[in-house]
């Protein structure tokens, strides 16, 4: 009889741990499906590919959408009218601006995307940016509020038209 108990408590064993490993899979190891929205902004600062230098910190009291992104991108290549729209508005209105961060690309293709697309935004080369934000598969947005902090997390393509009805919303 020891040999049916035997097998029994090796049968539940294996039971609990395929029930665990399955529990895992279904709702994410170590918390990696965290979302950044309502945590502080994490560090946005570099070189940009015109030579300069930015730093989201020189933003504050307005909004800043953070867009990852590379030319290479079919996403990145549609969204890009939006953008350009959103910075107009964004200069027009004073209430907003917008740094693009490159997403494993090069900066002379870079430079070539903005000189035939169009958009004067900063653009930093900086990987480990996108690692502080998590980004997994572009293209992916941030809007930062004017108190730093994550305000909405966009993945795939941005909407112009919604993301200044975001920002122009009364609050409560």
């Amino acid at each position: 009889m020891s040999g049916l108990s035997t097998a029994r408590m090796s049968a539940i064993a294996v039971g609990v741990v395929l029930t665990a490993l399955v529990g895992l899979l279904a709702f994410g190891i170590g918390g990696d499906e965290e979302t950044l929205v309502g945590e502080p902004v994490p560090r946005v600062a570099g070189s940009t590919t015109d030579g300069g230098t930015y730093d989201i910190d020189e933003a504050q009291g307005k909004w800043v959408l953070v867009n990852f992104f590379a030319t290479w991108c079919p996403g990145c290549i549609n969204e890009h009218p939006d953008l350009i729209e959103f910075d107009t508005w964004a200069e027009q209105s004073g209430q907003a601006e917008i740094v693009a961060v490159v997403f494993n690309d090069a900066p002379d293709r870079v430079d070539d995307f903005f000189l035939n697309q169009g958009g004067d935004w900063p653009v930093i080369i900086d990987p480990t940016i996108a690692e502080d934000f998590k980004v997994t598969n572009i293209p992916e947005t941030f809007l930062v509020s004017p108190s730093g902090r994550i305000a909405l997390h966009i993945e795939g393509e941005v909407d112009a038209a919604r993301l200044i009805e975001l920002i122009e919303e009364p609050t409560p």
